[in-house]
């Protein structure tokens, strides 16, 4: 395509800009000036305007007594059709979904919040695919939820394990766990190699009368930036096959980009559509979503989750994706326990014994997940999924949980970063992600509010941007600031010691980019020429719940937050590029346009250990 040719010239033409200047020059503001220019170039050239995408279901099973309406025509007593018309972003979608259930697009998340299961406005798709009856009663029922069929794989996923390896995940509904092993059809997409039929593993989740078969196959051996397709099944003999999908693997050397974000759910204005056009573009490889996934995963009995991952399937089974858990997760049920992955049955030959005490479908799909993904196949395994690490081209990528940042986490962080440090020649790029920012504006603006209201659940009922503080008001109660200095006290020398690059979060639902941190709520310098300290981001709102269409980036160094460089509202995402050794652009992509809003690069000469001195530690 005219985008991808447009892409790959920029690509030449950086490299050879970057190759033939001298090594002094990578510092100099004419070479910075000439790759952002570049950058913002090409980021014009991509822009891309797609936000929640139509989705049918026609297999399906319909709740209403008489089936389901066609979409085109489906006006009751209860629904115009001009209201139904409304729900659908694609008339042709409407079309082509005829009778089947669906989950219409500009409808998604309009009168959600995350408090409460909440079915009674059945067209924000809450629960799942839906319809509008055919032919009702007088008293109804004018639209019902859609039943999943039996034994038909769905929420198709790929997670990052290693480079040379991708997990698939997928759910099926049947009522007893299969026999046999899961299994997939896997081959090069272009035909050339031998296919195989890997075997994987699956597990039985069940709650009140629902029961989720999770299954997982992994695919091992995968060459550099190479097309395979896939199809799977679970190791039911009548299991139907999935369609057949096609991915990109992920590799070792080269531009290596990746999307980050915080906080989303199937709402409209998020940036699925967006990440997927990415995708099959060429413009990122891998996905980062650091924590808060679905508002929320165990809610109408397991199916707001299920639907979430419904909504997300056409992305995360054609790219690869590092999921990081937040407070959602972690409240959602039993603590940060929902989200351990530590003691199962046999997986895969040599790996340890896991279990998984998750309390929602989706929280035993994700951890399960990343558990056999990067908790294994990691630079530093973790065995478990509540923090892991992975390596993408020149990135390498860490997820930290921080609503129990333990002994054995730290340790394991230091050991992660001790290797990661030693591989800078082949990996230069540290990345750290969790769900909490440490440093933002926000926290400094309410350093005496309650932290265990900050870190809860409730300030997000209603939160479509920022985030909602409430007063530390009875006696011994933490503040945020404390909060805040208790992770920087733990975190900030860790970063010093390995030179960290980059710290990325989500949790407040905004953006704020900071100048380079030297500890303390100091920054080090107002630029990125040859950061003395980690640049720290937050990049919170991927699209929650009623997040509306409307984006916006200012200013925000004050007196008060110098360190602060921009802050930004409404939903979006972040493309992160490293060029190579020396230069990483990080783009701000906001969901309703596809416009890149804010761009910068870092550029880095010397990788490692930062100049203690330069910092101040708690």
């Amino acid at each position: 395509t005219f985008e991808k040719q447009y892409q790959y010239l920029w690509e030449f033409s950086v490299t050879l800009v970057l190759a033939i200047c001298p090594s002094p020059c990578f510092v100099t503001s004419s070479v910075t000036k000439m790759v952002r220019t570049m950058a913002m170039l090409v980021a014009v050239a991509a822009v891309v305007t797609a936000d929640v995408y139509d989705m049918s279901f026609p297999k399906y099973i319909s709740g209403c007594p008489n089936g389901c309406a066609e979409w085109t025509a489906a006006a009751n007593s209860n629904y115009t059709q001009a209201a139904i018309d409304a729900l659908w972003v694609e008339s042709s979608a409407q079309s082509a979904a005829a009778s089947s259930c669906a989950m219409p697009a500009a409808s998604a998340g309009d009168h959600e919040c995350d408090c409460a299961d909440k079915d009674e406005i059945i067209t924000d798709s809450f629960a799942g695919p839906w319809c509008v009856c055919k032919e009702p009663s007088a008293v109804g029922p004018f639209a019902a939820y859609c039943t999943p069929p039996q034994k038909t794989p769905e929420q198709i996923n790929l997670q990052v394990a290693s480079p040379e390896v991708a997990v698939v995940g997928f759910v099926t509904y049947e009522d007893e766990l299969p026999s046999e092993p899961p299994m997939a059809k896997f081959a090069k997409a272009d035909g050339t190699g031998t296919p195989t039929t890997p075997q994987g593993v699956s597990h039985k989740y069940t709650v009140g009368n629902r029961t989720w078969i999770l299954s997982f196959v992994k695919f091992p051996a995968l060459e550099p930036r190479t097309d395979y397709s896939y199809s799977v099944k679970s190791g039911s003999t009548d299991c139907a096959w999935s369609d057949t999908f096609t991915f990109r693997s992920g590799y070792t050397t080269g531009i290596t980009r990746i999307a980050t974000y915080g906080d989303m759910g199937h709402s409209h204005y998020n940036n699925m559509g967006n990440m997927k056009a990415d995708c099959q573009a060429g413009r990122i490889d891998a996905i980062v979503h650091m924590g808060d996934h679905a508002y929320n995963v165990g809610m109408a009995n397991g199916a707001r989750g299920d639907a979430y991952m419904n909504a997300f399937q056409p992305v995360l089974s054609e790219c690869l994706w590092m999921p990081v858990i937040g407070n959602h997760e972690s409240s959602d049920g039993d603590h940060f326990n929902r989200y351990l992955n530590i003691t199962w049955g046999e997986i895969y030959g040599n790996e340890p014994v896991v279990h998984s005490t998750a309390t929602s479908a989706l929280g035993h799909l994700l951890t399960k997940g990343t558990m056999y993904a990067a908790g294994i196949h990691g630079p530093t395994p973790t065995m478990n999924s509540r923090y892991v690490s992975s390596d993408m081209g020149l990135i390498h990528m860490v997820g930290l949980d921080l609503n129990n940042l333990d002994p054995d986490q730290v340790a394991w962080l230091e050991q992660d970063l001790a290797n990661a440090e030693a591989n800078r020649d082949a990996v230069p790029w540290i990345m750290v992600t969790s769900h909490f920012p440490i440093h933002h504006t926000g926290l400094t603006a309410n350093a005496n509010a309650s932290a265990e209201y900050y870190m809860s659940l409730e300030p997000e009922e209603f939160a479509k941007t920022g985030h909602d503080f409430k007063p530390c008001d009875v006696p011994g109660c933490k503040t945020v600031m404390e909060q805040a200095q208790d992770w920087q006290a733990i975190l900030h020398p860790i970063f010093v010691k390995y030179g960290v690059d980059i710290y990325n979060a989500g949790h407040v639902h905004s953006y704020e980019s900071m100048y380079p941190m030297c500890g303390d709520g100091k920054a080090c310098q107002t630029d990125f020429n040859s950061p003395k300290g980690p640049v720290h981001i937050t990049e919170g709102n991927g699209g929650v719940p009623g997040v509306p269409g409307k984006n916006s980036v200012t200013s925000c160094s004050t007196a008060t937050n110098p360190w602060c460089r921009k802050s930004g509202t409404g939903g979006a995402y972040a493309r992160i590029t490293a060029w190579n050794y020396t230069h990483l652009t990080y783009d701000h992509v906001e969901n309703p346009t596809g416009n890149v809003s804010d761009s910068w690069t870092i550029v880095q000469p010397h990788h490692g250990a930062f100049n203690e001195s330069d910092h101040t530690f708690l």
